[in-house]
């Protein structure tokens, strides 16, 4: 069971909506300097020393940078920034041993070729107290800072201003949230992809079965549901046959799979929407996906899947929602051989009645 609930808290920011999180950025304190926001060298996951993954409170921590988080309203505005701006920030000691140590960073929104460089520097503000000023090099973005508060190793809490030159004095736009610690809700896809095909473990059929919700990631945020299903035996002219050794193959232990529409979603952002129906659940056809070990178990309630979409006709579907597509390494994992895959998460529904274990 995830351990993360979604009451705005100091430890859980992110779940803050706008005036929570300025309220919040008002009461906490800085308590590390700038040199706390070093990130690992390595971009790439090395699992046990940049990121890792507890399987127990499903939670990702992640050194390659900090996620970062917009206010949680869910209002057209801010979903525009959280789907088509959403962002980290990395940064790293500059090798110059001939100085005092600088602590210089970048600015990345996901969805862009845009890297903002900048510094970080320690102040003392009268309004804030200590805080870190990032201070940004390149027009136009020097003409923006942030002040930020590092409220423990793996959090912090800032505000973006219209700069002015002088750190806290320019004009304020919004808060947001830094994290190197959030759950599976958060995940990216380099994340999804790492846990599918290192950490998530085949299913056994029996595991599947009830009603689910299908879930797209993206670096800056999952979907909404785009689909609700069950998972359940059937006919075997109707159903894909599993067998218990993780293929369709052998004569023994077999089981036949079904997957029934309950409800469809939508997809909308920017000014593009898109609907999710019976037909989009039947040309996925997830339990020949689960047949060959393509959805994989994270937990008894959540699974990870990733669909090659080479000639599959939901990527004309997707093609205004590139962000949730991923080039990478497909079900099969070799790095040598670059596919186009959606990735996605599988979360259990529970009826209202019943009480989760």
């Amino acid at each position: 069971m995830n351990s993360f609930s979604r009451l705005c808290t100091p430890e859980q920011p992110m779940h803050c909506k706008k005036e929570e999180l300025s309220r919040l950025y008002g009461q906490s304190k800085s308590i590390f300097p700038a040199e706390n926001l070093i990130n690992s060298a390595q971009m790439e996951i090395i699992d046990g020393s940049n990121w890792s993954f507890d399987p127990n409170t499903q939670t990702i921590w992640n050194d390659r940078y900090w996620k970062g988080f917009y206010p949680a309203d869910y209002d057209l505005a801010n979903l525009v920034m959280m789907y088509g701006l959403g962002f980290f920030k990395r940064f790293w000691p500059e090798s110059c041993p001939s100085r005092e140590k600088t602590i210089l960073g970048e600015t990345h929104p996901f969805l862009s070729d845009i890297h903002a460089y900048n510094q970080a520097i320690d102040v003392e503000l009268p309004e804030t107290g200590k805080a870190v000023y990032i201070k940004y090099r390149d027009f136009p973005f020097n003409n923006f800072d942030d002040v930020i508060k590092i409220i423990d190793k793996d959090t912090a809490i800032g505000e973006a201003f219209v700069s002015l030159r002088k750190p806290g004095k320019g004009l304020p736009i919004f808060h947001f949230v830094l994290s190197r610690r959030y759950s599976l809700d958060y995940m990216t896809q380099a994340d999804c992809s790492f846990i599918f095909h290192h950490k998530a473990t085949p299913l056994k059929p029996e595991e599947i079965l009830g009603d689910w919700d299908l879930l797209l990631v993206s670096d800056a945020a999952l979907s909404p549901p785009i689909l609700r299903f069950r998972f359940l035996k059937g006919d075997a002219g109707k159903a894909i046959v599993i067998s218990t050794s993780g293929g369709t193959k052998g004569s023994a232990g077999k089981t036949s799979l079904r997957a029934e529409f309950i409800m469809g979603g939508r997809l909308s952002h920017a000014g593009h929407s898109a609907l999710f129906g019976e037909g989009a659940l039947m040309s996925l056809d997830l339990p020949a996906q689960v047949a060959k070990n393509a959805i994989r178990k994270v937990s008894n309630d959540l699974l990870v899947g990733l669909l090659d979409l080479h000639g599959h006709p939901i990527f004309q579907t997707l093609q205004d929602f590139k962000g949730f597509t991923m080039a990478g390494p497909g079900q099969t994992g070799k790095k040598e051989k670059s596919e186009l895959n959606l990735p996605y998460l599988l979360r259990r529904i529970f009826p209202k009645n019943e009480v989760r274990q």
